[in-house]
């Protein structure tokens, strides 16, 4: 399977990690954002939304990240491992709703916020961060109630969006408020294996490509 990513992408990151999880190997090819890796003819003729990560399993090219997820945890994970409820069509529900709620809700607001502030150096729009805090206020919601963020077993909701909410620690987003979300991160942090080898990885590089951007402007 060759899986096109970045490390900076969390949904990338989350790929990798349930990868290790279920102790895949996957031939990795990463995209480089200043070579415009992502915008070459040959990378669009694979994916045209031209979108990391990108799974291309016998010729065939799976390109939203929670779709990788389902099929990876579908084809490879044991069902005894809880990762995703392939035979509880209810708790399939809940975690299938966790991963549209962080692609369409959690990451759209984080991404519209952030972009500005942190590639154009803009002031940040205060309409945009009130939504941004309400994504993040019902994602606390979720984790009220239980351990995990489709109940009290680690699935590939979480893998999903414990990635996207390093995001928020990396850009320093105040998450004293979420109080439930707070202890749900530490968790994921403790029970997923190279999360926190991996999520440094990323801040090492995110550090050096913002000294770059910086640099060029």
């Amino acid at each position: 399977m060759d899986l096109y990513y970045n490390i900076l992408s969390p949904p990338s990151r989350a790929t990798l990690l349930l990868g290790e999880a279920l102790q895949l190997k996957f031939n990795l090819i990463s995209l480089d954002v200043h070579r415009k890796d992502y915008v070459n003819a040959e990378f669009k003729k694979i994916n045209p939304q031209h979108t990391v990560p990108t799974l291309v399993v016998d010729g065939v090219a799976i390109c939203e990240p929670g779709a990788i997820l389902i099929y990876l945890a579908e084809r490879f994970a044991a069902a005894s491992s809880g990762l995703y409820p392939m035979t509880d069509p209810l708790r399939r529900a809940i975690v299938n709703q966790r991963l549209l709620f962080e692609c369409g809700t959690l990451y759209k607001c984080i991404f519209v916020y952030y972009t500005p502030v942190v590639l154009e150096r803009a002031s940040p729009v205060e309409a945009d961060r009130q939504k941004l805090e309400e994504a993040v206020g019902v994602l606390d919601g979720f984790l009220r109630d239980s351990a995990f963020v489709a109940g009290d077993v680690l699935t590939i909701a979480d893998y999903s969006l414990v990635c996207t909410v390093s995001m928020l620690v990396v850009l320093k987003f105040d998450l004293v408020p979420y109080e439930q979300l707070r202890r749900w991160y530490e968790r994921c942090k403790g029970v997923i294996s190279g999360y926190n080898e991996l999520t440094q990885r990323a801040i090492s590089m995110f550090q050096t490509w913002m000294e770059e951007e910086s640099t060029n402007r």
